[in-house]
């Protein structure tokens, strides 16, 4: 029997399989190009920038929060204190470095709403030269008098002050600090008068509150517990929206039933930012890395425990935020409360 081999015919193809093809290739060449761009930013650690001392409130935040965002990031996280001339020194360098994204900076009060109003040679404007990333947390302050002072209500610290003219001191961390900012404001609202006393930071305000030398201050929750759970000082409000579980008994200003304060709060917060001009994507990576840092267990979880309150805002939030208190702080200078040198 003859062996006859198979035939194998090779069709030509059709214009549907062309057609297939051709979305296979450009669909992968697109995945490709998409999850190559994603990570093109960042491709080095980013230099995270604290402009004050260890140990206080911004670098206790800065080291919970920059290991989530790392994490998310996928890259390290470098902090570098850098403190100095009411954090400008540190705020300064974060604007002088490449716009890249690779330089980070804490911010608060003092350096994005107090020190843009009272340096007029500053240099920068909050609104226009940062980023924004996110506000991560908030604490409020309690009003706390030393119990010589025989005030115990919000309503006693007023008619004790309308009174006694000129005996009621009150004590911050320096001309133009943000604690002298939120008493100074407060007193407004109240109509009453203190004589502040300035000292070359809060700390040892607060020590002569302790020891009696200045009546009164309004310094955060995690400085003033111990001495409230020991009755060494006497509190008066919480500055916050919500009552405090360390003070439950203390009241809000909303709740003070003194109308000046009914829709009146305040909170010291801590955030986040780089310069502006950034590229948009290493932006966005950013603030999407830093509004989800704070709310991680772990970070939510010390960050409760140091008294904060997590935040965690959008940048559209954050710079709504700042327009307001800086107008805020406008209005306590055009008071005369505050001197602008």
């Amino acid at each position: 029997m003859q062996d006859v081999g198979r035939a194998f015919v090779t069709k030509p193809p059709t214009f549907e399989r062309v057609g297939l093809r051709a979305v296979a290739a450009l669909a992968c060449g697109l995945a490709y190009a998409i999850a190559g761009h994603a990570q093109s930013f960042p491709t080095k650690p980013v230099l995270l920038v604290l402009p004050t001392a260890p140990g206080g409130p911004v670098d206790i935040v800065a080291r919970i929060v920059a290991p989530e965002a790392s994490k998310l990031l996928g890259q390290a996280i470098v902090m570098e204190n850098r403190p100095g001339a009411s954090q400008k020194i540190g705020i300064h360098s974060m604007l002088r470095a490449p716009r890249d994204g690779y330089t980070l900076a804490v911010i608060s009060p003092a350096s994005a709403t107090i020190n843009p109003l009272v340096d007029r040679n500053l240099g920068y404007d909050p609104l226009k030269d940062f980023t924004l990333l996110s506000q991560a947390v908030g604490h409020a302050a309690v009003v706390t008098v030393h119990p010589s002072v025989p005030v115990r209500t919000l309503q006693d610290l007023v008619a004790y002050a309308r009174a006694n003219p000129g005996k009621l001191t009150y004590g911050s961390g320096g001309n133009g600090t943000s604690l002298q900012f939120s008493t100074s404001e407060l007193l407004m609202r109240l109509g009453i008068a203190a004589v502040h006393v300035p000292y070359k930071s809060d700390g040892p305000a607060f020590n002569d509150l302790l020891g009696g030398q200045i009546s009164l201050m309004i310094p955060a929750m995690a400085t003033v517990k111990s001495a409230l759970e020991a009755g060494r000082l006497v509190p008066l409000a919480i500055s916050g929206t919500s009552r405090s579980p360390h003070l439950p008994n203390v009241p809000t200003y909303g709740e003070t039933g003194i109308v000046e304060l009914k829709d009146y709060s305040y909170r010291i917060w801590i955030g986040f930012a780089a310069g502006a001009g950034i590229p948009e994507e290493a932006a966005r990576r950013l603030q999407d890395a830093f509004m989800r840092a704070p709310r991680a267990p772990a970070a939510r979880r010390s960050l409760e425990a140091n008294d904060f309150e997590v935040i965690a805002s959008s940048p559209q939030e954050f710079a709504r935020e700042l327009r307001a208190e800086l107008e805020r702080n406008r209005r306590v200078i055009a008071s005369g409360a505050i001197k602008v040198e």
